[in-house]
């Protein structure tokens, strides 16, 4: 049977033959049709159909064009292509989401896509995907030109932190989406064409068609209230995802109360509410990877001199000391048997140069990319681990920002920020800065209550505090 939107002729050679839940739309040349996307898998009979119901064959679609690869928009392509022998456009970077069918060309930012006199021209503009691209084209109405164009991926619950995690997409996507958006306002468009019928009321315009001398689907002002529509929608998933995805990053476990670093430590800070743990990683003379902050072990142990001259075993011989309680060094490997299978995020900080690649292969034994951000003080070392475990997200730990350096961290592909608290608590609106750039913000140096409660109000995404528990207390306070 037709789609439950019966095709209709748009505009000059333009059709939509999709729809309600997925549109797709098509391009009549004199060398043959051109589709638009193709629905969810199992559409692609309702797809002929359509293309039938309007006089034409699906033997003769020669190019189909993907506004991004997930499978409401290139479920059906195989079906498709079965039926036709298209030739599949996408851009490449979305090829993980792609199942039964090969991509013959990669839309590459500015192509055209040429068939007969149609010209299409396909900016990149990545967020809702890594390979999102819109599209703008011309058609004619009483001797009048009008440009068509259409945003290729304008949902925002894909930027939800939960899914994007899920999805191993950095958050800086984010930052992507609203430069998209910043982008495409510059475009000209008479006519807008979404890849959802609601995006544009496809349903309702259609039944207007041929009841006024006005195509109802011409509105210069459409495409560019849309934008901004967008742009609303994904500011609240950002405020709603502080909420929701907040982390009380334990730092070194609850150390205003135990031994920090310590497995007591730890245990205490999620008795206490904490959501996350943050510690640090030095790796012994022997190559024991273990969980201290100083270099030296002169401060919080009854022993002296440099960590990494010590094997695990002599470090053994000493206690790390809070008032009455005493604790030993625990290894990483210890660390994350009885944690790594807790819903809590982990901020891993490199201590050491040269020790990345280790600490990424311990945790990559086990899986813990999802929940893990792997921090540092010193960028090149942070660097070498982004650049060495890909799947992971990297936050930079740093006493002063710049906007050149914040341009440094998208470039490098690190998604997060870790400001001094104080920074924050000066200048908050550093946080929905950050924010736009899709840098996560968590901070540290939260020396007391006073300073929690304004990186708090400044919108940080997570803090890292000695005190998990007035943290849990202020949380619960918020609503969080």
């Amino acid at each position: 049977m037709i789609s439950d939107i019966k095709p209709f002729k748009m505009i000059d050679n333009l059709y939509f033959v999709g729809s309600y839940r997925a549109s797709c739309h098509m391009l009549a040349t004199s060398e043959g049709l051109i589709l638009i996307d193709t629905g969810y898998p199992g559409d692609g009979e309702a797809l002929k159909e359509s293309i039938e119901a309007l006089g034409f064959s699906v033997k003769d679609v020669k190019i189909i064009i993907h506004s991004h690869g997930h499978n409401d928009h290139s479920g059906a392509t195989a079906e498709i292509v079965k039926m036709s022998g298209a030739k599949t456009y996408l851009n490449f970077n979305d090829k993980k989401y792609i199942k039964d069918f090969e991509i013959d060309f990669d839309i590459k930012d500015g192509d055209v896509i040429r068939l007969g006199k149609t010209e299409i021209k396909a900016l990149h503009t990545p967020g809702h995907t890594e390979g999102t691209v819109s599209l703008f084209f011309d058609v004619k109405e009483n001797e009048k030109t009008y440009r068509v164009g259409t945003f290729g991926g304008a949902g925002t619950n894909q930027l939800k932190k939960a899914f994007m995690r899920a999805k191993s997409v950095n958050y800086l996507y984010r930052g992507e989406f609203y430069k998209s958006i910043e982008r495409l306002k510059g475009e000209r468009v008479d006519l807008f064409i979404g890849n959802h019928s609601w995006q544009n009321d496809t349903k309702g315009k259609a039944e207007l068609i041929g009841k006024s001398e006005l195509n109802p689907f011409l509105d210069s002002s459409a495409f560019s209230k849309f934008l901004d529509k967008l742009i609303n929608k994904l500011d609240q998933v950002i405020e709603a995802d502080q909420q929701i995805d907040f982390v009380n990053y334990a730092h070194r476990g609850a150390s205003q109360y135990r031994p920090e670093n310590t497995m007591i430590s730890f245990r205490l800070g999620l008795e206490q509410g904490a959501n996350g743990i943050e510690t640090d990683v030095h790796i012994t003379k022997d190559g024991v990877a273990v969980l201290f902050h100083d270099h030296t072990i002169d401060r919080v142990t009854n022993g002296k001199g440099n960590i990494t001259d010590y094997t695990y075993d002599e470090l053994l011989g000493f206690d790390v000391i809070k008032d009455e309680y005493k604790a030993k060094i625990p290894t990483f490997r210890e660390f994350l048997d009885e944690f790594a299978d807790r819903d809590i995020t982990f901020a891993i900080e490199l201590k050491q140069l040269g020790t990345a690649e280790a600490i990424i292969d311990i945790l990559r034994e086990y899986d813990l990319a999802q929940k893990t951000v792997i921090t540092s003080f010193n960028y090149d070392e942070l660097k070498r681990a982004a650049a060495y475990g890909k799947e992971f997200r990297f936050g930079h730990l740093t006493s002063d920002v710049s906007e050149a350096h914040t341009l440094e961290l998208i470039a490098d592909k690190i998604s997060e920020i870790c400001p001094k608290a104080a920074l924050v608590v000066e200048d908050p609106d550093l946080v929905a800065k950050w924010h736009k750039l899709g840098l996560n913000v968590r901070v540290w140096g939260v020396s007391n209550e006073e300073i929690m409660r304004g990186v708090l109000d400044a919108g940080v995404d997570g803090m890292t505090v000695n005190f998990p528990d007035k943290l849990s207390a202020l949380l619960k306070e918020r609503g969080f």
